[in-house]
């Protein structure tokens, strides 16, 4: 029996205290895709035809579930937090973990990638701030943890050399990528809404349904306007215009620059997922597992698919195809002209991640906890 215990008490202690350290050479020569959304503006378009079949290539886990957040990939290797607080590092073409970052909280957003250093952050679970921390995955050395007043709960953004988030009770931080505070806005109302950024305007949503935009460089409210219901969903930014949804189901197309509603478009169910954009077509869903397909320029329905299901993560716009996630435990994949689902995949688990493609690689996460790639 004590020969017993000892094994167990050895196992327990072997993987529960398993090494913290993502440390890889990297190809950086390979593509990127760095932040949620790509860009500061957010872009969830990719000029490649996936054909109708999507064929496994690895699937992997992690410690915990996930939010509605993406993948991260740099140099050959898909990074990704979790809502144990790790961040996991995998190969891209075989599946293989090659270390992981362990902390105390839980990781909503997807990482940042800046050259040869991982930022992401971590909501404390017991009190009302985050870490903000900077890793260096080829020296397998921590950069830097800032503690950050405020939980982190949407999606950072990387642009020039400063990142930018908010925090859940309000307040914006612009930081550099060493580390350094470059100015801090507090908005006194609650956000859960994602920012963007082009021209150097920072634009959201907050509970209270008003936009808000901060200049990048200052750090000074420009505007706030009350526009309707609380917003839970991130904006995208085309041509000076910000497009974004709120609770009450409608999806407005707002001047950043002046904040005149340009026009609004009703889905008739909560939208909390950040629209994706073609050129000229804006591809949102909602709560009520309707997804449509919008003229830009004039917010005409150009059609729906009512599919039953349940929508909050962002979708992958490709040349033809549409990859929705769906938290019925599938994705679909959707003609981008015609509204036609002519393929459904289900999984074990509720779709949570929003597809990203890198090369022919398709990465998607489902719960509890699972990552999935996909060749075309």
């Amino acid at each position: 029996m004590k020969y017993f215990l000892f094994f167990l008490l050895s196992f327990i202690l072997f993987y529960g205290c398993s090494a913290s350290l993502i440390r890889i050479k990297t190809n950086p020569g390979q593509k990127t895709y760095s932040m949620f959304g790509k860009t500061p503006e957010r872009d969830f378009y990719i000029s490649k035809n996936i054909g109708d079949t999507l064929i496994k290539k690895w699937e992997n886990d992690v410690n915990g579930g996930f939010s509605n957040s993406s993948v991260t990939v740099y140099g050959g290797y898909v990074f990704v937090g979790d809502l144990s607080g790790r961040i996991f590092c995998f190969n891209d073409s075989t599946g293989k973990e090659m270390g992981k970052l362990k902390n105390k909280g839980a990781v909503y957003s997807a990482p940042v990638i800046d050259k040869t250093n991982v930022i992401f952050a971590v909501a404390s679970e017991n009190s009302n701030e985050s870490d903000l921390i900077s890793y260096n995955f080829v020296t397998g050395k921590e950069n830097y943890d800032k503690e950050i007043e405020g939980k982190i709960l949407t999606e950072m953004i990387k642009k020039d050399s400063s990142i930018i988030f908010n925090t859940e009770d309000g307040k914006v931080f612009r930081y550099s990528i060493g580390g350094d505070k470059i100015w801090e806005f507090s908005s006194g109302a609650f956000v859960h809404s994602s920012p963007a950024i082009a021209d150097n305007i920072i634009i959201f949503g907050n509970d209270k349904g008003e936009i808000l935009t901060v200049d990048y460089d200052n750090g000074k409210l420009i505007y706030r306007k009350k526009i309707g219901s609380p917003f839970f969903c991130g904006a995208t930014i085309r041509d000076g215009v910000a497009f974004i949804g709120n609770d009450n189901g409608k999806l407005y197309a707002v001047e950043i620059k002046s904040g005149d509603i340009k026009w609004e478009f009703n889905t008739d169910a909560r939208i909390k997922m950040t629209p994706a954009i073609t050129d000229n077509i804006i591809v949102i869903g909602n709560l009520n597992g309707d997804i449509y397909a919008i003229n830009k320029s004039g917010g005409k329905q150009i059609w729906v698919a009512k599919t039953g299901g349940l929508f909050d993560a962002t979708p992958l716009i490709t040349m033809k195809t549409i990859i929705q996630p769906d938290l019925n435990e599938k994705f679909y994949l959707i003609d981008l002209l015609t509204g036609k689902i002519f393929n459904t995949y289900s999984l074990d688990g509720r779709v949570k991640l929003t597809p990203v493609i890198v090369d022919s690689t398709l990465f998607i996460g489902y719960e509890n906890g699972n990552i999935r790639a996909y060749k075309f």
